[in-house]
C-alpha cells in the first residue's frame, strides 16, 4: 500500500512538473523550429485590443462620471491652506476630470482582468494552427487541412473561452461573498482565486489538443480532468508569465499552447512505453 501511494505521489509530481518544464521550454522549441513569428500575433492583437479599450475609456469615462456623479460633486477642487497648499496645483484640473481619470483607471483594470479571454477568442484560429504544427514536429504526424474543421475549431475555442470566463466570474463572486463570512480564513480567498484562474488558463491551452483530436466538449472535459495536474502546472506558469506587464500577454498564450501540446505528447508516449 505504501509503495503504491509513493508511486502515485511520484506520478502526480512528475505530471505537474511536466506542465511547468514544457511551458518554460516553449521559447527554445519555437526558436529551434523557426516559429518565433507566432509571438507577433498576440503582440498585434494586444496592441489593437488595448488601443480600442483606451479609446473607449477616453470617449465614455467622462460622460459616465458626469452622468453618475455630476449632480453630487462640484466642478472645481477646493482650495487648500497650510501644509496641503501644494495640492492647489491640482486646481488647474476640474474635479470631473480627476474623477473621470480615476473611473478610466478602474475600467481599465477590470477589463484587463478578463482581457486574456478576449485575446484567446481572437487568437483561437492562430493557436489551433500552432498546436497542430507543434504536434506535427513532435510526433511526425501530418494533419490535412480542412476548412470546415478549421471553422469548427474556431467556434469551439471561442465558446470554451466564454464558458471559462463565465465560470471564473461565478467562482469569483461565490468566493468573494464567502470571504465576508470566513473571518481570518478570508486571507486565503485571493490566492485560491489566483489558482482557479491559473487552472482555467491551462484548461484553454490543453483544449487545443482535444479539438485537434476531434473530441466533443464533454470528452475534452473528461480528458482535461484526468490531466488536471499537468493543466495546473501549465496554467500556473501562464498566470505567472501573464503578470509581466504586456510582455506576459505576448509570451504566456504562445508558450502555453506549445507547452501543453508537447507536454501531453511526451506524457502519453511515456505511458505507452510503460504499458508495453
Amino acid at each position: 500500500m505504501f509503495k503504491f501511494a509513493l508511486n502515485q505521489a511520484y506520478y502526480m509530481i512528475k505530471e505537474f512538473w511536466a506542465g511547468i518544464v514544457h511551458f518554460a521550454g516553449a521559447t527554445a522549441f519555437l526558436r529551434k523550429h523557426r516559429l518565433l513569428y507566432f509571438y507577433l500575433f498576440p503582440l498585434l492583437i494586444g496592441l489593437l485590443f488595448y488601443a480600442v479599450l483606451g479609446a473607449f475609456i477616453l470617449m465614455f469615462a467622462r460622460d459616465m462620471t458626469e452622468q453618475l456623479l455630476g449632480p453630487y460633486i462640484p466642478d472645481q477642487l477646493p482650495e487648500y491652506q497650510g501644509f496641503f497648499k501644494f495640492l492647489n496645483a491640482l486646481g488647474t484640473f476640474s474635479l470631473h476630470s480627476v474623477m473621470s481619470f480615476i473611473a478610466g483607471i478602474v475600467i481599465f483594470l477590470i477589463s484587463s482582468r478578463f482581457s486574456k479571454y478576449i485575446i484567446l477568442i481572437l487568437l483561437s484560429p492562430v493557436f489551433s494552427v500552432l498546436s497542430e504544427k507543434t504536434d506535427e514536429i513532435v510526433s511526425g504526424k501530418q494533419y490535412p487541412f480542412s476548412v470546415l474543421q478549421f471553422l469548427k475549431d474556431i467556434v469551439r475555442g471561442s465558446l470554451l473561452a466564454l464558458r471559462n470566463l463565465f465560470l471564473e466570474l461565478i467562482l469569483i463572486a461565490v468566493f468573494s461573498i464567502a470571504g465576508i463570512f470566513a473571518g481570518p480564513l478570508a486571507i486565503l480567498i485571493a490566492p485560491l482565486l489566483w489558482v482557479i484562474g491559473a487552472y482555467f488558463y491551462g484548461f484553454s491551452m490543453v483544449d487545443y489538443t482535444c479539438e485537434r483530436r476531434k473530441m466533443s466538449i464533454s470528452e475534452g472535459n473528461a480528458y482535461i480532468r484526468k490531466r488536471w495536474l499537468f493543466v495546473c502546472g501549465n496554467g500556473i506558469m501562464y498566470a505567472l508569465c501573464d503578470m509581466l506587464p504586456y510582455i506576459g500577454t505576448i509570451l504566456a498564450p504562445v508558450n502555453g499552447v506549445v507547452g501543453a501540446t508537447s507536454g501531453l505528447l511526451e506524457l502519453e508516449n511515456k505511458e505507452a512505453e510503460t504499458a508495453v
